[in-house]
């Protein structure tokens, strides 16, 4: 993954969290964009499975369903961004 891939990950899965933690109702669009930046990228799996899940399951309706669902959201979404700033501090250490 490229400096430049990374940080457009980095901030479109940033957005992404913002969405979920505010219970916007376009999390799951961001989601979806934020899995088309990353396919082909190593966190790639990790995105799809995050855009999957929310449009399965509304992350902004109330109820404890939607409340797991969300929370799965966000740490499939943190674990891939944590994958793409692993990529750019290993790009900084190089």
């Amino acid at each position: 993954m490229s400096p430049s891939e990374a940080v457009r990950l980095c901030a479109a899965l940033a957005q992404c969290e913002i969405a979920l933690v505010r219970r916007d109702p376009v999390a799951p669009a961001l989601l979806s964009q934020a899995a088309r930046h990353a396919s082909g990228l190593g966190p790639g799996a990790l995105v799809a499975a995050a855009a999957g899940l929310a449009r399965a399951v509304d992350p902004s309706a109330g109820g404890d369903d939607a409340a797991a669902a969300r929370k799965v959201v966000q740490a499939l979404c943190r674990a891939a961004a944590h994958e793409a700033e692993a990529a750019l501090l290993a790009g900084a250490a190089a």
